[in-house]
């Protein structure tokens, strides 16, 4: 019986050198990237809509958008929810904020008190930092103004020739919890506001 199975090599040949039975090119892979593959999908659609003559020039201009959006993006997360990056630990509060960071007229004790009663440990740590702020204010150590960042007091006072070395670094620490804690979205809880406490006691304390 003849085998009536014959490969037509010719035929093969010519189909191989054909794009339409390119099946090879529709995986990902054989040393073609992501990306890659990603901008030839991209040309070939855009190929049909605008022509080849265009189409590269399109996929170009179009990956460099949406890199130029996806940087945009992650700066925008990174300078919105994590400050300190770029420097804005010295950013001034809001008008309400800075209406209630006066220091002088509170009664600190009683403010502190109703803040720990309801569990409110970031404005408990706020208190406690201003009613630190008050103390050394009180002691010329540092002049206090309603305009002035945190850090130009942490200057102020290393720049005091009557402030000692542990009050400094007391204070700096102090000034650094209460900024992560106000600005930088840190969450404020006990054992952060008994350091806090900790570190306004040493500072307040007489040298």
């Amino acid at each position: 019986m003849p085998d009536t199975l014959v490969i037509d090599t010719a035929q093969i040949a010519q189909w191989q050198t054909q794009p339409d039975y390119d099946y090879g090119r529709e995986l990902v892979g054989g040393g073609m990237t992501f990306t890659e593959w990603l901008k030839m999908k991209l040309s070939e659609l855009l190929g049909d809509l605008f022509g080849n003559a265009t189409a590269g020039s399109i996929v170009r201009w179009l990956l460099v958008t949406v890199a130029i959006v996806t940087l945009a993006l992650i700066a925008w997360y990174l300078w919105r929810y994590h400050p300190s990056l770029f420097g804005r630990q010295e950013t001034l509060a809001t008008d309400r904020e800075e209406a209630a960071d006066n220091i002088y007229g509170v009664d600190f004790p009683a403010a502190i008190d109703r803040a720990l009663a309801a569990e409110d440990y970031r404005e408990a740590i706020r208190l406690v930092y201003l009613q630190t702020l008050k103390t050394l204010a009180d002691a010329r150590l540092v002049d206090w103004q309603p305009y002035k960042t945190p850090s130009q007091y942490v200057r102020e006072l290393a720049a005091s020739q009557s402030a000692s070395a542990p009050r400094e670094a007391a204070f700096r620490a102090l000034t650094a919890h209460f900024l992560r804690v106000r600005y930088g979205n840190f969450p404020a809880a006990r054992p952060l506001y008994d350091e806090v406490l900790s570190l306004g006691k040493e500072v307040s304390r007489e040298p």
